[in-house]
């Protein structure tokens, strides 16, 4: 394909504007060049955006005002940070792939035009992309729902755009002696203690990373959850168990040269900050393939749900295994009790009619 040099500037210019190293505002092109962009540009774009490459929408001057009004809403509603992060990507991507596949604005879409965009999600792997699980989708689906009702005063209902139906397979649980090996055998003792905070405390990735120092009370044995840092914005405190001190303890002697850390209780490599989901998340799955065991279909999250299934097995009753984890609804809970019956069946229980108290029916 031979490409003249108004076309060659003029793919650079808009792949910079795409960028966010210049600004729309500063760009002029003149009609002609730019349609003859848009046409070439057109596929390109949704085959980047098939196979999971589209760009950040935080690096973007594009779509703006789309993006700007779905994000007053969502913070009106007191979303999570990370919610509304997700939802304007996810407005964005949806943004770019009309504007490729349909030269059309957000705004001026359809019903048919956002089955579509759903649909290319769902068919992406099958084209070679990097494929959208269920959950996925919903999370696009949901975020246009929120920008045609809030933004658009124009509701979508599931009729409109049908939700994906997701399988609630039992999560994969290691066994206690698993998680011992798991943690002890872990070289790096930041790491350790990462993961030992995980188990010990019944933690999500996100809590672990965001420990702050002052969240550990050695003298109340407690572990304080902050309302921001906790999913589910429960704020929560959780029993420090004495394993958990001592490998702390050991922690900061090794690590910290014997001085507690001022901040972030696991800080990162970067001054000020905390270690990352991503890395903490790789150490997970480093540590699984040392052992041989990536394919148990454990994840980083499985150390929480061990250590509820393994609290429950102790004798807890649900409500404590609901205060435990601080989940806001009890049938998040029941899963553990899902759990222990689906260990339970692997083993032979007596019936209870069978039991020697009862004399024997001749």
């Amino acid at each position: 394909m031979k490409f003249n040099k108004v076309f060659l500037a003029t793919a650079l210019m808009l792949a910079l504007l795409a960028m966010g190293v210049v600004v729309a505002e500063e760009v002029s092109l003149g009609d002609h060049a730019f349609d003859s962009f848009k046409t070439f540009l057109q596929p390109v774009t949704a085959k980047l955006i098939l196979k999971g490459k589209v760009m950040k929408y935080t690096n973007s001057q594009l779509y703006k005002s789309e993006l700007q009004g779905i994000s007053d809403v969502l913070e009106l509603i007191n979303y999570r940070p990370r919610t509304i992060d997700s939802y304007l990507q996810s407005i964005f991507e949806c943004c770019v792939w009309l504007d490729a596949s349909y030269s059309i604005r957000l705004n001026d879409a359809d019903v048919p035009h956002l089955r579509a965009f759903l649909l290319h999600l769902i068919r992406s792997k099958a084209d070679g992309g990097l494929g959208y699980a269920p959950r996925s989708v919903n999370i696009y689906n949901c975020a246009l729902k929120k920008y045609f009702r809030f933004v658009l005063r124009r509701p979508l209902t599931n009729d409109d755009l049908p939700l994906c139906r997701v399988d609630h397979p039992l999560p994969k649980v290691p066994s206690k002696p698993d998680v011992m090996t798991i943690i002890i055998g872990t070289q790096n003792i930041k790491h350790m203690a990462a993961l030992a905070a995980a188990y010990g405390a019944a933690l999500r990735l996100s809590e672990v990373v965001t420990l702050r120092f002052g969240d550990i009370s050695f003298t109340d044995g407690i572990v304080t959850i902050s309302e921001e840092v906790s999913k589910s914005r429960y704020a929560g405190r959780v029993e420090l168990p004495r394993r958990l001190k001592n490998i702390l303890r050991r922690y900061w002697e090794e690590c910290c040269r014997g001085k507690r850390p001022q901040d972030w209780l696991f800080p990162g490599q970067k001054e000020g900050s905390h270690i990352s989901t991503g890395t903490l998340s790789q150490v997970f799955k480093n540590r699984l393939l040392e052992l041989g065991w990536e394919g148990r279909g454990y994840t980083f999250h499985s150390l929480r749900h061990a250590h509820a299934l393994h609290y429950y097995q102790s004798g807890a009753d649900l409500f404590q295994v609901q205060q435990r984890l601080r989940h806001r609804s009890i049938t998040s809970t029941l899963i553990y009790v899902q759990l222990d019956a689906r260990l339970k069946e692997r083993k032979h229980i007596e019936n209870p009619f069978d039991d020697p108290a009862f004399p024997e029916f001749l």
